[in-house]
């Protein structure tokens, strides 16, 4: 290679330096919004100042912003907790379908709200991915391992005769009111973390509500739960309904806590409930933490 061409391809390289924009790295906004179901990152970089004209600076500084964002919200998806022992990141490691799915949609995000540009130059970008949803979701990603199985039924009581209280209807002999609208499990004190794949069991060690018994469109669409701060607050009302049986789970268990334990009295009455009210199998359920 002679001289002119080595000189040349410097000169280039030194160009593409000054002209490179700055990002701006801040973690603090990358974050798991499990309420709202969303996983939301922010993008933040400024143009090179080597660009004197001010529109061209401002359109490489949105390129810039736009891409830190999207590597900050593909780092924010892979810690999304799957289950109590697992993330996005280790189901993406042995599955390339579910990486190539996440990937794919990221990059066709679109961004909240319009860039915010700042009198230092510096642009702003955030994007969302939604937790939750048949069209672009982590959970869309995240399932595709379940696609296509068959469903476990639900188990059958430990004591099929418990007699169960309601309001206006008693359950007696294994037969339910028909009245719940949803579970509510108070989980209140016991450190319980949020997850996409949840797993309520009793003392028995007996998992009475797992996405093996779940359809997996509907687990796809609205997830297997939400997470409240108490059994009355507009989440709880929103999933669990008007009258929802409530629980109060004994422990939760897991490397991180994700699976609420209830006593085998407590998961005998929730499976008996359910055999009229289905509120297990339309996903009608929520975690107070």
């Amino acid at each position: 290679m002679s001289n002119k061409i080595i000189k040349s391809c410097m000169a280039l390289a030194m160009a593409v330096m000054m002209l490179t924009a700055t990002v701006l790295a801040d973690p603090a906004n990358n974050t798991v919004d499990w309420e709202k179901g969303v996983v939301r990152a922010t993008g933040l970089a400024t143009g090179s100042t080597k660009i004197k004209n001010k529109g061209l600076q401002r359109a490489q500084a949105k390129r810039a912003a736009r891409m830190d964002a999207q590597r900050n919200l593909a780092e924010a998806v892979a810690g999304v907790q799957i289950d109590s022992e697992s993330t996005m990141q280790d189901l993406m490691l042995v599955n390339d379908i579910v990486k190539t799915r996440v990937s794919a949609t990221i990059k066709g995000m679109s961004e909240i709200d319009e860039p915010k540009y700042y009198d230092d130059g510096t642009c702003e970008i955030t994007l969302e991915m939604p937790l939750y949803g048949q069209n672009q979701s982590v959970a869309e990603a995240a399932f595709i391992p379940l696609q296509g199985r068959e469903r476990v039924p639900f188990p059958q009581p430990t004591n099929p005769s418990i007699t169960i209280d309601v309001d206006v209807n008693t359950v007696v002999g294994g037969v339910a009111g028909g009245k719940y609208t949803g579970l509510i499990v108070d989980c209140s004190g016991l450190g319980l973390e949020a997850v996409m794949s949840p797993v309520i069991k009793n003392n028995n060690n007996v998992a009475i509500y797992g996405a093996q018994n779940l359809d997996i469109d509907r687990v796809i669409e609205n997830g297997m739960a939400s997470y409240a701060h108490n059994a009355s607050d507009s989440v709880s009302r929103a999933r669990a309904g008007s009258h929802p049986l409530v629980v109060k789970a004994v422990k939760a268990e897991g490397i991180i806590k994700g699976n609420p334990v209830v006593s085998v009295a407590d998961s005998d009455k929730i499976l008996i409930a359910n055999q009229s009210d289905m509120f297990l199998d339309n996903c009608a359920v929520v975690f107070v933490k």
